[in-house]
């Protein structure tokens, strides 16, 4: 954030502008803010993401964590995705998520856990989210999500990793894999009705986002 508004400030002093606008054009790709989240042992800092004897490399726990994400990325899009533009990045491709998917190794799934080196931590990356949001309110939902998972114990769809293929929207549709909210009227609505990502940012910041966010959607639709 700091950094965002110090790159504002000198191109203003330069007669410039700096947008981190999502999709400030058409034809090119959009600007996002991905999210990584790390988890460790307290007092010994022990990975808890990692497990050398997993076939995939990362521990049950990290599973959990990615089903919590996947299970509430619906529901946080309005946070990790708060403007109108916003959905005009995801939607135009150009590697943005439009599912709730995961993979080691893909170009747009909606979670990816990068493969690391040995004595690297693993983290888990979130891909929706753009520079417009508030990180306050989106590390609470992506707190909330995860801890979510593991409290009930949840397994994440199987990875599908672009190794020889690519899926587009077609394949993913066929193979169920839930579909990301394609504006942000849609997402206002499922983010009403998601208690989890809701009790993560509180009932009055919960309340107070979707009637600016349904005002900010009814002004959009307004116009010609």
């Amino acid at each position: 954030v700091t950094t965002r508004q110090v790159i504002r400030t000198i191109a203003e002093r330069r007669n410039l502008r700096a947008t981190f606008m999502p999709k400030p054009f058409p034809d090119a790709p959009g600007s996002g803010m991905h999210v990584f989240q790390q988890i460790a042992s307290y007092p010994d800092g022990e990975d808890l993401l990692s497990d050398p004897n997993a076939a995939d490399g990362i521990s049950e726990l990290a599973r959990r964590v990615i089903a919590g994400l996947l299970g509430h990325a619906p529901g946080m899009s309005v946070i990790a995705c708060t403007t109108v533009n916003s959905y005009k990045r995801l939607d135009a491709g150009h590697r943005a998520p439009r599912h709730a998917s995961w993979a080691r190794v893909s170009q747009a799934s909606l979670v990816r856990v990068p493969s690391t080196y040995e004595s690297a931590r693993a983290d888990i990356e979130l891909r929706s989210p753009d520079a417009v949001t508030n990180p306050y309110l989106l590390f609470a939902a992506t707190l909330g999500a995860a801890l979510n998972g593991i409290a009930d114990d949840e397994e994440p769809t199987p990875p599908l990793d672009e190794l020889l293929v690519q899926y587009d929207d077609d394949e993913l549709n066929r193979l169920g894999v839930p579909r990301l909210p394609t504006t942000l009227g849609e997402a206002i609505d499922v983010f009403a009705t998601d208690d989890v990502v809701r009790d993560a940012v509180g009932s009055y910041i919960a309340d107070q986002l979707i009637h600016v966010k349904r005002a900010e959607w009814r002004a959009y639709q307004s116009h010609i």
